[in-house]
């Protein structure tokens, strides 16, 4: 089937914002949305994208498709085309750094809402209490879990929400009954899930 013009142009008006919309899934930590809600994000995305561009070139499209006497050739505008990839880039970015780095905080300042960006308080948590530690060594919990074992070690994987409530924890060892001694866990780690119960996760000194 022949390309036409206008199925070009819905093409190139629709494609950037769901680029953007796909990026911000892969990579910003958010509660799971439905298929009604992508796809009005997505048509968000592509308005400001397009509304940033057209005020910045103040040109049409990037790609246009042009009929000649040797068939239907697609004329390419680098510049613009450029233009377009780097503001699809860009709100993708913005929208993922506004997720992950709770950007909300301005409006909660505002007092216009209580709400982090993120979608649980366990990621709140996990997210903020990582930041301020070595990545590479991780803060330090011990978790209780549901028979009452209690697991001590360095965190350096934890789900994205709490409905899935796991962690990995290396350098791990399980606390002793008497608590003044520890048992190692010899390997890399342990990798606790919500089969395990987690009750509570006290993030402790790193001395």
């Amino acid at each position: 089937m022949p390309v036409t013009p206008a199925a070009l142009e819905i093409l190139l008006i629709l494609l950037p914002g769901f680029t953007a919309a796909y990026l911000v899934q892969l990579l910003a930590t958010r509660a799971k949305q439905t298929d009604l809600e992508k796809i009005v994000e997505a048509l968000l995305f592509s308005f400001s994208i397009y509304v940033s561009y057209s005020l910045i070139r103040h040109t049409g499209l990037p790609v246009t498709l042009v009929s000649t006497a040797h068939g239907d050739t697609f004329l390419f505008q680098r510049i613009n085309l450029v233009w377009l990839i780097g503001l699809t880039l860009s709100f993708a970015l913005l929208m993922i750094l506004y997720v992950n780095k709770d950007g909300a905080r301005f409006f909660r300042w505002a007092r216009l809402t209580e709400r982090t960006s993120r979608n649980s308080i366990w990621n709140d948590t996990f997210q903020d209490v990582q930041q301020q530690v070595d990545p590479e060594a991780g803060s330090i919990v011990q978790v209780e879990l549901g028979d009452g074992r209690r697991v001590i070690g360095a965190v350096k994987f934890y789900s994205d929400t709490a409905d899935e409530c796991s962690v990995f924890l290396q350098r791990a060892a399980w606390v002793g009954e008497d608590e003044t001694t520890d048992i190692p866990i010899l390997g890399p780690g342990i990798l606790l899930t919500g089969n395990a119960k987690i009750t509570s996760v006290s993030f402790l000194d790193p001395q």
